[in-house]
């Protein structure tokens, strides 16, 4: 008999069975688990076997440990990245000027924080597309928020090709490759930080929305 942490008595009692079958029940299920069952008379090791079999069995189920958004592939990705950037622009930036990749990356940070995105593969997939609205915020910030490009640059495949972090193997520059995405790193003037902010917290959060699967409600 497997090892449990209790008779099932009261199983037993559901089924049926009178006061004295119930106590030898359980006095013989002492004893076996005590000496083992080897040790029992044959008749008492009959009786045991009738009663287990008469208990459904016990699943044995596997506790399945939900990750949060922190732990998730995809978060510590944009993680590894601002980190980076903040590291960059901490020496490469003046003093006056405000990275617009750091407030693109902050505030998909905080997005995910606030809606809860599964991030399992259904939803990165759709993440991968994401590129392609940061470098429309990028453009708005050149267009609106009167950004203009820092005398150094990032470069974002470099960053994440030769990082001395324990980094994931299957993550992939965050412009997906893009061939002018290098050469370009906007910086703002604190003024107008804030409406930026607003802007790329628009257009992340319309895009996540209507696009991750476990954030869509059902209709």
């Amino acid at each position: 008999m497997k090892k449990e942490l209790s008779h099932r008595s009261d199983e037993l009692k559901a089924l049926g069975w009178n006061q004295e079958e119930l106590t030898r029940y359980e006095d013989l299920w002492d004893y076996s688990q005590r000496w083992g069952l080897i040790n029992l008379e044959r008749e008492d090791r009959q009786f045991l076997k009738k009663a287990e079999k008469l208990l459904p069995k016990i699943q044995n189920k596997k506790i399945s440990i939900k990750k949060t958004i922190e732990e998730k592939s995809y978060y510590l990705w944009l993680n590894f990245y601002l980190d980076e950037i903040t590291f960059f622009s901490n020496s490469n930036l003046p003093k006056s000027k405000h990275g617009v990749w750091t407030l693109l990356i902050e505030e998909e940070i905080k997005l995910l924080k606030e809606l809860q995105p599964v991030m399992g593969l259904p939803d990165t997939i759709k993440a991968k597309n994401l590129f392609k609205t940061r470098k429309e915020l990028i453009n708005k910030a050149f267009s609106e928020f009167d950004a203009v490009n820092n005398d150094k640059t990032f470069n974002f495949d470099e960053v994440l090709k030769n990082s001395e972090k324990d980094v994931s193997k299957n993550w992939k520059s965050i412009t997906e490759k893009d061939p002018e995405a290098n050469k370009i790193f906007p910086i703002i003037d604190f003024v107008n930080i804030e409406k930026l902010r607003s802007a790329i917290k628009d257009d992340l959060s319309s895009y996540m929305n209507d696009n991750y699967p476990s954030l869509k409600k059902d209709l």
